[in-house]
């Protein structure tokens, strides 16, 4: 622990990207399990990848970031339509690591919190 005051925004910024971190390697672990449905998978990364390039034309960075992130993984489903094993490992791996961000950034951001206190 440090005698430093820890800055407000930081740590709303740990909080932030913990939160969305975690929920978006959930949400690759749910897509990655859809996907091997034949049709509703299909239209799933379709609609993913619509959806990461409405993001990637977004105007702050969070957008960009995040509709790139979706774009990804909307091309990975549709990749699974030829090549299943390959998109699913990059798909779950992408989960994890997603996961483990976010898992890191709540932990930060909960340390933080008592450096407060």
């Amino acid at each position: 622990m440090s005698n430093y005051p820890v800055d407000s925004g930081d740590l709303r910024n740990r909080g932030t990207k913990g939160v969305m971190s975690a929920i978006g390697g959930i949400g690759l672990f749910v897509v990655n399990g859809l996907l091997s449905i034949p049709v509703v998978g299909w239209v799933i990364a379709g609609g993913l990848v619509v959806l990461g390039v409405t993001g990637v034309l977004g105007r702050s960075k969070t957008d960009r970031t995040s509709g790139g992130i979706m774009m990804a993984a909307g091309a990975l489903g549709l990749g699974a339509i030829l090549l299943r094993g390959p998109t699913h490992f990059l798909l779950g791996a992408g989960g994890f690591a997603l996961l483990a961000y976010g898992a890191y950034n709540i932990y930060r951001f909960i340390r933080g919190l008592r450096d407060r206190a």
